[in-house]
C-alpha cells in the first residue's frame, strides 16, 4: 500500500517538473515572442480604430402596419394575406 501512494507522489512531481519544464521552453521561444508582438499590435490597431456610429433607430410603424397577428394562433402574417399561413383561418 505504501509503494502505490510513493508511486502516486513521484509520478505527480515528476509530471510536475515535465510540465514546468515544457512550459518554460514555450514561453521562451521566439514563436511566442512573435505571437506576443502580434497580440501587442493587433491591441493597438483595435485602440486606434475609430468606433462605429450607433445603428439608426429602426421606423416599426412600418413593420407594425405590414404585419398583423391572426386572430386564431397569433402567428403574425402580412396583413395582405386572406388566410393565416400557420393554421388556415380565413383573415377576410
Amino acid at each position: 500500500m505504501i509503494v502505490v501512494v510513493f508511486w502516486f507522489v513521484g509520478m505527480f512531481i515528476f509530471f510536475f517538473i515535465l510540465y514546468n519544464v515544457i512550459q518554460h521552453a514555450l514561453n521562451t521561444s521566439e514563436m511566442a515572442k512573435d505571437l506576443s508582438e502580434i497580440k501587442q499590435l493587433l491591441r493597438e490597431q483595435a485602440a486606434s480604430r475609430p468606433t462605429p456610429p450607433p445603428p439608426a433607430p429602426r421606423d416599426f410603424e412600418d413593420i407594425r402596419e405590414a404585419y398583423d397577428r391572426c386572430p386564431g394562433c397569433g402567428h403574425a402574417v402580412q396583413a395582405h394575406h386572406p388566410i393565416c399561413p400557420e393554421c388556415g383561418l380565413s383573415l377576410t
